[in-house]
């Protein structure tokens, strides 16, 4: 691996992130049992899946990278689908984020036609996805900036090979980087900052609610309440970098 800046470097701003949610809000234990015993099933998810639920929300993807592969998260063993572009999922967690909605947009855009891709696309069916968008407060001394190193910057932001980043990623999370400056693989000129520890988010709030929508076509539109987040793109158009 080539050489990377030897010192970490401060790191301070506001960031964001939108993942996968359920809006409206749905109750998960409607086919399981009756609505009174809800409580009771709930205190047996908290007890037996490894997932402390009294932390803050932002902190799951972190708890999520240390269950053990034996334990509840088994079934997803085949496909790692905890793994992305700085991790692999079985070690540790990333939380991933932008410097601008628009670049976390465009990262959700690539997860979503994957996922599309690989289970309805072929059927004819358009394949959606509803997220939820909010902004962090971070601060860290312990973050490093590699959007000039241009030594390695084809492998950063490589649209489908992510090895070179996920060696990056442990190769950091060895060596105790909490946060990562990084260019964007999926929006030109965006600014990724994947972080590595929850110690630098401050505080974490609510924006808005978005779907994604990917049609068999390759077509995606987005949709939100925010007028700049109501757009329509193609497949192609999240080759970032890879298009110049």
């Amino acid at each position: 691996m080539e050489t990377l800046p030897s010192h970490p470097l401060p790191y301070s701003g506001k960031i964001h992130r939108n993942f996968f949610t359920c809006a409206p809000s749905q109750e998960l234990f409607d086919d399981l049992c009756a609505a009174s015993d809800f409580p009771i099933v709930d205190k047996m998810v908290q007890i037996t899946s490894g997932i402390d639920h009294g932390a803050p929300q932002f902190q799951r993807p972190f708890q999520y990278g240390k269950v053990e592969d034996d334990e509840i998260f088994a079934v997803f063993k085949k496909e790692n689908w905890r793994a992305g572009r700085f991790g692999d999922g079985r070690e540790f967690g990333v939380w991933y984020g932008a410097e601008d909605a628009l670049t976390s947009v465009y990262e959700a855009c690539w997860v979503a036609f994957r996922l599309g891709r690989d289970n309805v696309l072929k059927q004819g069916e358009v394949y959606t996805s509803d997220r939820k968008m909010v902004e962090a407060e971070v601060a860290t001394e312990k973050a490093l900036d590699v959007t000039r190193e241009t030594s390695i910057f084809n492998q950063l932001v490589d649209p489908e090979d992510w090895s070179y980043c996920q060696d990056l990623g442990a190769k950091l999370h060895r060596s105790e980087i909490e946060l990562l400056r990084t260019p964007s693989a999926r929006k030109l000129a965006g600014i990724c900052v994947p972080l590595f520890s929850p110690a630098p988010i401050k505080t974490c709030g609510f924006l808005y609610y978005l779907q994604i929508h990917v049609a068999p076509s390759g077509a995606i539109g987005v949709n939100s309440s925010r007028a700049e987040m109501n757009f329509s793109l193609n497949r192609s158009d999240l080759d970032g970098w890879a298009q110049l």
